[in-house]
């Protein structure tokens, strides 16, 4: 008996210590000095036209120390900011300054000039922050733009998306007095183009018919098709919202049949002043106030 209960209590022991152990080391992980990076990470998202872009990149700082020519020295590869190279994914093909980049995932590259940056999107490898030499064979394009002088410095390395349209967008690479920028082509006419004849020649839905009839308005295309299919989206007979009644509004505006458009931006106006919303009234009135002028 005495032997059992020595042994109940030595299990308990153990026990009891793996218990404090966790504890000890719980408390421990907890206790670390979190402290702050000198080139914290960054990720941007952004939609351009049907594409979208991910971007994961470190921002170092300037710290008052010149950047291009000496922290970034010229005509040597650089990660393009800190840390672990730079890298960049589109959902589908698009062009960077006309140069073919297919969808998928890369390293982002740099080599600065005196007055210029060239670009380097790469193959993505397992290679972490930046490379002796390229490998010209994982080279996917490989573009130029001039550098910018700015009127201010910016002290935080930045990557940015700008000029966004359904078209494309610029991606802007900005540090210290400095800018580049590149022309991103989202290649969206062409795909926006088939993806409408291959809907229109199945089932299409109102919807479809009012997506296919903004796009053409918002490019400024098949205009007269435009108004067709606006009518089928949004039927007259239909109890219509003042945002419909403004889609066609202004298309018939861009068709040149300001009568009609007139009459839809009127019959908009009184909804939208019935619905008490600020910005619908004032979004109408703005274009009543267009067409009446």
């Amino acid at each position: 008996m005495i032997f059992v209960k020595l042994n109940v209590n030595i299990q308990i022991m153990k026990k009891i210590i793996s218990f404090l152990f966790t504890i000890l080391l719980f408390q421990f992980s907890y206790t670390q000095l979190q402290s702050p990076v000198a080139s914290p990470r960054a990720k941007v998202s952004q939609k351009v036209g049907l594409v979208n872009i991910n971007l994961d990149y470190s921002r170092p700082s300037k710290k008052g120390r010149t950047i291009f020519g000496n922290i970034v020295p010229f005509d040597q590869i650089w990660r393009t900011g800190a840390n672990q190279a730079t890298s960049i994914s589109f959902s589908d093909d698009v062009k960077i300054n006309n140069q073919l980049v297919e969808a998928g995932e890369y390293h982002v590259y740099s080599v600065p000039r005196e007055n210029s940056l060239d670009l380097v999107i790469y193959k993505k490898t397992d290679a972490w922050g930046s490379l002796k030499s390229f490998d010209e064979s994982l080279i996917k394009a490989r573009v130029t733009s001039d550098f910018y002088d700015l009127p201010f410095s910016i002290e935080t390395f930045t990557i940015s998306f700008g000029d966004i349209s359904n078209a494309g967008a610029s991606l802007n690479i900005s540090w210290d007095n400095k800018v580049a920028i590149y022309v991103i082509d989202a290649l969206t006419r062409e795909k926006m183009l088939n993806s409408i004849d291959e809907t229109m020649a199945k089932n299409p839905t109102k919807n479809d018919f009012r997506k296919a009839a903004m796009y053409y308005y918002e490019e400024n295309i098949h205009i007269d098709k435009a108004v067709k299919w606006i009518d089928i989206a949004f039927d007259d007979s239909d109890d219509l919202k003042y945002w419909q009644l403004r889609y066609k509004a202004l298309i018939n505006e861009k068709a040149g049949k300001i009568k009609k458009a007139k009459k839809y931006a009127k019959k908009g106006y009184e909804i939208a002043l019935k619905s008490k919303s600020p910005d619908a009234i004032n979004t109408l009135k703005i274009l009543n106030d267009r067409l009446n002028n």
